[in-house]
Formats: C-alpha cells, sequence, structure tokens
C-alpha cells in the first residue's frame, strides 16, 4: 500500500500495480485492460519475460494492446488468449492493420 506524503495529492482513480498513478480516465481504463489480462493468467511485459504490453492512444481512440513474444507462432496464440480474456470482460477487440502481434481494445462503454 501506499503512503502519501503530506502535500500530495491522490491521483484521480488511485494507483495501479506498481503503484502506477491512474490520473485519467485512460490511465484507468488501461489498468482495466491489465487487470483482466493479469486475472486471465496473462505475463505482462518486464525485464525478466515476455508479455503483453498496454499501451493508450488519446481520449476515444482504443488502446494497443501488444505481445512481446519473438516467436509468431507463440504471439498468435497468446493475441488468442487476450482475445479470449477481453471478449469476455465486453470489451471490444480487433486486429491491429499495422501489427499483427498487437490488438485494438475499446471499453464498453465506447464500443
Amino acid at each position: 500500500m501506499r503512503i502519501m506524503e503530506r502535500g500530495e495529492e491522490q491521483p484521480q482513480f488511485g494507483y495501479g500495480r506498481g503503484e502506477r498513478p491512474l490520473s485519467s480516465v485512460v490511465d484507468r481504463n488501461a489498468e482495466a485492460i491489465r487487470e483482466v489480462l493479469r486475472r486471465a493468467g496473462r505475463p505482462e511485459f518486464s525485464d525478466s519475460q515476455d508479455g503483453f504490453v498496454v499501451e493508450s492512444g488519446d481520449e476515444g481512440s482504443p488502446f494497443l494492446v501488444a505481445c512481446t513474444i519473438d516467436e509468431w507462432t507463440d504471439a498468435e496464440q497468446e493475441l488468442q488468449r487476450y482475445r479470449a480474456a477481453l471478449t469476455d470482460a465486453r470489451m471490444r477487440v480487433e486486429p491491429d492493420p499495422e501489427d499483427r502481434k498487437t490488438v485494438l481494445v475499446r471499453m464498453p462503454q465506447t464500443a
């Protein structure tokens, strides 16, 4: 649990995993996508392992969820797992026409 210092403002939506500040709706929604994928047992990219990365576009743009696995056949299977978990969470998922290792994700209220 993060301890606030005197005079420090709390981010509007608190903190995500790793004390990531959630200062906007976009930050909060990106963290919601991460949480869905973590609950589905999907690893998040780190210095020590491949996994998913969530990047947000501007307000109203879809989120980009990329798979960092190098081998395409393994990445393709992992992307299918991402699609299943996110779709089960009522998010809209479609392929990224510019990157086969990335899917575009829209939150339920903007779908």
